[in-house]
């Protein structure tokens, strides 16, 4: 599906991103991890052509993504960045702001029914009428994600999701991403800060670490080295149903929520 490799980028003389690659398929879930500075939303934005990179390769069902512009980029890549501003639009037609690249002079019945889909499948019709700078901040975030999916793209980008979010909408949201992966065949990449939140909901793994790929792979490549090598950090694993669950220091205080309760009841005991 999305096929990366050697990427390189640079602000100036400063390079952000070198030889960065990964590969993803349909119905992957991606999360990119990685301390602040390490480059991930540079390599979001370099996925959807924002930032035009320097060297390497981006190919999407074999096509070359950064000879894609226009209505054909957008076809292909949806992206949602962190922190949009608030308009006044509703929500109804926010949403169908996604259906732009196949729109030629007005919306068809066909476009207006599937933002209607998408918002009822999203549990979300309720909201239609009402306007984007009055939604809460997690029904906010439900509709950007509804607009990416009613793009009907080949690659979801996600630029921390669940960021600015209580707990309960972050799982509403992170559980909508995952349906919308599920249902429709889309290959989802997206940065992540929490590790045990990424691990709930994502296949595959890719820590950054000054620019660089530090490790890609599944819950495998999440090991106590890692995250010293990558964060900095003493932490251990301890695992869950079979899930590993990032502990920072030791962990023998912890064992007891670890062996009775989800981890992200563990998450909240830590930093509640």
């Amino acid at each position: 599906m999305i096929a990366v490799d050697g990427l390189r980028f640079s602000y100036g003389e400063e390079r952000i991103l070198d030889g960065v690659s990964f590969e993803a398929e349909r119905n992957q879930i991606v999360s990119i991890l990685g301390p602040n500075g390490a480059g991930k939303t540079t390599l979001l934005k370099c996925l959807c052509n924002i930032h035009r990179p320097e060297g390497g390769s981006i190919q999407i069902d074999g096509v070359d993504a950064l000879g894609l512009r226009g209505r054909e980029l957008a076809r292909n890549i949806a992206f949602v960045p962190q922190g949009a501003p608030p308009s006044r639009l509703s929500v109804f037609d926010s949403v169908l702001l996604g259906r732009r690249p196949y729109i030629e002079w007005a919306a068809s019945r066909s476009d207006i029914d599937k933002v209607g889909s998408v918002l009822e499948a999203l549990d979300m019709a309720h909201l239609s009428l009402r306007y984007m700078d009055r939604v809460s901040g997690g029904e906010f975030q439900k509709a950007q994600i509804a607009r990416a999916i009613v793009q009907e793209p080949k690659v979801l980008v996600l630029d921390e999701p669940t960021s600015s979010l209580d707990i309960s909408n972050q799982h509403t949201t992170m559980h909508m991403i995952e349906h919308a992966v599920r249902e429709r065949g889309v290959c989802t990449v997206m940065t992540m800060h929490d590790i045990n939140l990424a691990v709930h909901y994502s296949d595959r793994f890719l820590f950054l670490k000054d620019g660089r790929a530090a490790a890609y792979g599944g819950v495998e490549v999440i090991t106590e080295s890692l995250i010293k090598k990558v964060y900095g950090m003493r932490a251990e694993i301890v695992m869950h149903k079979g899930v590993p669950f990032v502990v920072p220091g030791e962990s023998s205080k912890y064992e007891h929520l670890a062996d009775h309760a989800h981890p992200h009841d563990v998450h909240d005991h830590l930093h509640g």
